[in-house]
């Protein structure tokens, strides 16, 4: 009885010894049929337009043999400005499946970009972004601009206004402009407090019958703005009155 459970013992220690070689030989054959496995078909979804979708099938058509290498798919795409985030995953047998997050253009920025609602700077030419703010600004302030671009279109909201030119100098100084053509200097301090001054002042100038359309408004004094009209000789009436 002993030597027939020692026999069991020693037979099931050998099972146990073959199926974990059969499984490290598969494992081994799984992760190098993974690495050298052809594909045949790409999958490519996301909140993209026509042309997005085909550039990026197109650059993974020039990947060719690279494409069961997930890690350099997910990177070469990621290097892409214009691409926000990148899921790749691998269906068997032979398919490639890639979700694009484009990034969200928010406004132009300076000349040659667009920029997103974190203020980042990026480039495409696959974007048709339409009608969109346009944001100006020195190099590294990208971030600022925007932030300061949320908080002031926000505020003009409130009266029917939105910003659909802000510039940013490089000493600092803010200005915009609304969709009416008016130009408002804010200059580089209290802001905010500027900004309420010239929504006061501009509405009343509104509620004024007859009123010359307003071309800009310079806030940037300590108790009063400077209002240039379309018509200067009405100038002094008005401005006399407000």
């Amino acid at each position: 009885m002993i030597g027939q459970t020692v026999f069991l013992v020693q037979r099931n220690k050998a099972v146990v010894a073959v199926l974990v070689a059969i499984l490290l030989l598969v494992s081994v054959a799984f992760g190098v049929s993974e690495s050298d496995r052809k594909i045949n078909y790409i999958a490519v979804t996301g909140n993209l337009n026509d042309r997005q979708k085909s550039a990026v099938e197109q650059l993974l058509v020039i990947g060719g043999s690279q494409l069961s290498d997930i890690g350099s798919v997910k990177d070469v795409l990621e290097n892409l400005s214009w691409i926000n985030a990148v899921q790749v995953t691998l269906n068997w047998p032979d398919e490639i499946a890639i979700r694009v997050e484009p990034e969200k253009a928010i406004a132009y920025w300076n000349d040659n970009g667009f920029i997103n609602s974190a203020g980042n700077v990026f480039e495409s030419d696959y974007l048709v972004a339409g009608d969109l703010p346009q944001l100006y600004g020195p190099v590294g302030k990208e971030q600022f601009v925007m932030g300061h671009y949320q908080r002031l279109n926000q505020a003009l909201l409130k009266s029917g206004q939105f910003i659909e030119v802000l510039r940013l100098s490089e000493r600092g100084s803010l200005d915009f402009e609304n969709q009416f053509g008016v130009r408002v200097l804010l200059g580089n301090v209290d802001i905010e407090q500027r900004l309420k001054r010239f929504i006061k002042v501009n509405t009343r100038i509104a509620l004024h019958e007859g009123a010359p359309r307003v071309r800009r408004v310079d806030t940037r004094y300590p108790n009063g703005v400077a209002v240039e009209f379309d018509k200067s000789e009405q100038d002094f009436e008005i401005a006399k009155t407000y």
